[in-house]
């Protein structure tokens, strides 16, 4: 059985903490990341910014930034898996799982 490393990107932990605000979720961001890590060990993609944000210019397919950003983040680490329920992601990101 093939293992990989868990990555998170900053982008969904701004997404999350954006949907406790708006009370789409009931816990916060932090708290969301700190049981990420603690239960399934997943950590944060270092990846610098200017590379997510130069991949992120060929993604004109949605003006969601959020899901842009998050689509340019998985194949600035070489085409990583993505995953993701959002069905516009799955249309348009041939790795993204759910």
């Amino acid at each position: 059985m093939a293992s990989a490393t868990l990555l998170l990107s900053p982008m969904v932990i701004l997404e999350l903490e954006y949907m406790f605000e708006i009370g789409r979720s009931l816990r916060t961001a932090r708290d969301m990341q700190q049981k990420l890590k603690s239960d399934l060990g997943v950590s944060v993609c270092q990846i610098g910014f200017s590379s997510i944000i130069h991949a992120a210019l060929d993604e004109n397919w949605t003006r969601d930034p959020f899901d842009r950003i998050i689509v340019a983040h998985a194949k600035a680490n070489n085409f990583s898996y993505l995953i993701s329920a959002d069905r516009l992601i799955q249309q348009h990101y041939p790795r993204a799982v759910w």
